[in-house]
């Protein structure tokens, strides 16, 4: 699977462009993907996609979707509900019955159709959907083997998907992913509609993505006009497309999230449901606009004012 080298980051083109408009020198770490920030003999530091903004407590919690979702909670906003469950080898923090009781009815309280995730996980990986109890069992083993712990959600039938980026209270930022299809030609292969829309390490997610959760082979030619589910995740590392909107309704509940969990600088993404109910799914610290930006360059200069924004209030400016 093909990779982005750090250097090659839009997020580490924007800085350097910043630090060059306000004369802020740049050290650079472990291949870029940390940035020392210096003006005035003051230092500050971008981590991976974190900005020295937030505090350490915001960070954590933002990046545990039991805990979010939990304090979402207690702040009366609405908020998909993600379960903690800790892996058996720390037995002395789980209750003397196990998990798999309290998973198997978890599973028959909801339908009998859920979301099984990691607690840190992000970008949509390791995120199984189950409908049965061998896939349940399947995806808990999975988990398991390589998280300390998971959460379990309930499955809701999700119209869109949004994210809102925010700074200090304010949405500098809102688009809606849409979920990746091809539409056929009636000659093409799967295969070969996927190759023709999709490159690089997004056709590698998407075919990935593809072969776990479709019934269809890649070597069928569907009839011209059909339109082919790439995925079910709305995920722009995996196919989807960014949408910039404007909805005062999800700026709202976006602000009432970071508020709620004292976080100055995130992004936060929300679902509506077929019904149209909107809930918050999770909030993320690190704010990565990488596919976003490669699949609207036309949008440099928005994102880099908004990243501007971030480094000078960074250095109190």
């Amino acid at each position: 699977m093909s990779t982005i080298s750090n250097s090659k980051r839009n997020l580490v083109r924007i800085v350097y462009d910043i630090a060059n408009d306000y004369g802020i020198t740049i050290d650079s770490f472990s291949y870029d993907w940390i940035l020392k920030l210096s003006k005035n003999n003051i230092h500050k530091h971008i981590f991976g996609y974190n900005f020295e903004l937030n505090s350490s407590t915001a960070k954590m919690i933002a990046g545990d979707k039991s805990a979010a979702s939990d304090l979402l909670k207690a702040a009366n906003v609405a908020t998909v509900e993600h379960t903690l469950f800790l892996n058996p080898s720390m037995g002395k923090y789980v209750r003397s019955i196990g998990n798999w009781q309290q998973i198997l009815a978890y599973f028959h309280e909801n339908n009998q159709h859920i979301v099984c995730k990691p607690v840190d996980g992000t970008g949509g990986n390791g995120v199984f959907m189950a409908t049965t109890v061998t896939e349940l069992e399947q995806a808990i083993h999975t988990l398991f083997s390589k998280h300390r712990s998971i959460c379990l959600s309930p499955f809701y039938n999700i119209k869109k998907e949004y994210r809102a980026v925010i700074l200090d209270g304010e949405v500098e930022l809102l688009y809606q992913k849409n979920i990746p299809f091809v539409a056929a030609d009636g000659s093409k292969t799967i295969l070969e509609l996927l190759q023709t829309k999709f490159s690089g390490e997004t056709l590698d997610n998407v075919i990935t993505s593809f072969s776990d959760r479709s019934d269809k082979n890649f070597y069928d030619i569907p009839e011209k006009g059909d339109i082919i589910e790439v995925n079910w995740k709305s995920n722009l590392g995996e196919g989807a497309q960014a949408e910039i909107i404007e909805n005062s309704a999800i700026k709202q509940l976006a602000i009432q999230a970071a508020k709620a969990i004292n976080i100055r600088f995130c992004s936060v993404d929300i679902i509506e449901t077929t019904s149209g109910v909107f809930y918050v799914l999770e909030i993320n610290s690190g704010v990565m606009i990488e596919h976003f930006l490669n699949s609207n360059p036309q949008e440099y200069n928005r994102i880099k004012s908004i990243y501007e924004k971030v480094v000078l209030r960074m250095f109190g400016i």
